[in-house]
């Protein structure tokens, strides 16, 4: 195990060595708690949990030392908002974390300089994977792929192609229309649908659900719509699939 000295959190693109910062502990990570609640039925064992299928945030605390006290202004300043944050016993997992509580700071010991205070942080539920993965490239219309992580993702899918058609993803089934443009974009974590340059919103060529890849392995296929009663070369209307995925982690 790496020594204390050597341990680094990354908060917006800044380590916490580079800015002067001791950790004294590295922090107790939880796993995300489900958003249900529970009430007891008569006549029945037990009780009966109700709720959707989310869940609840992640608290992150870390106590800190820092010796030159010149650099808590620039610490301070740094040690707030939204960012990604990362752990040195963790390095390829990354959170979507926000500064958004008080947190006071005290002298290490009494008469000598230096300071310590608590960070909290405020954490999505699921980590992400960091370096994020390659995209995923198909050009032909049945393939196989595997999502390594232990949750759905949200992925990025950019649709290279015109017309109508549908893209088939694990048991996700969206359709398409009257695409032009030379394509166009679902972003499953922004929740709409672009056009190929993304300037404009195209969900009115959208019909289905916002895709959500499932942990394991899943198919993807797409089917060329109709023309005047006769189907389209699948070479005509779709040329490639472009998936970011996004995998994520419990």
């Amino acid at each position: 195990m790496k020594r204390l000295t050597e341990a680094w959190f990354e908060f917006k693109g800044l380590r916490s060595d580079e800015m002067g910062i001791l950790i004294k502990q590295m922090p107790v990570r939880s796993l995300p708690g489900r958003n249900i609640s529970r009430k007891t039925v008569a006549g029945r064992h037990g009780s009966l949990a109700y709720g959707d299928a989310t869940y609840k945030d992640v608290t992150v605390r870390l106590e800190c030392d820092v010796r030159d006290e010149t650099k808590l202004p620039s610490i301070l300043a740094w040690l707030t908002g939204d960012g990604p944050l990362r752990f040195s016993d963790e390095p390829n997992m990354v959170y979507d974390a926000s500064v958004d509580k008080e947190y006071s700071r005290s002298s290490i010991q009494a008469r000598l300089s230096g300071q310590r205070f608590t960070i909290t942080w405020t954490c999505q539920p699921f980590r992400r994977l960091y370096p994020e993965a390659e995209p995923l490239i198909f050009t032909s219309a049945e393939n196989t792929f595997e999502n390594p992580g232990t949750a759905p993702a949200l992925p990025r899918i950019e649709i290279r192609g015109s017309g109508d058609f549908s893209l088939t993803i694990g048991m996700q089934t969206v359709y398409f229309t009257g695409v032009d443009g030379g394509g166009i974009i679902v972003d499953s974590e922004l929740g709409d649908a672009l056009t190929l340059d993304g300037a404009q919103l195209a969900n009115d060529h959208m019909d289905g659900p916002l895709f959500k890849i499932q942990p394991g392995y899943n198919g993807i296929t797409w089917i060329a719509g109709e023309v005047d009663g006769e189907a389209d070369t699948l070479a005509d209307v779709v040329t490639a699939v472009i998936i970011t995925p996004r995998w994520r982690y419990i």
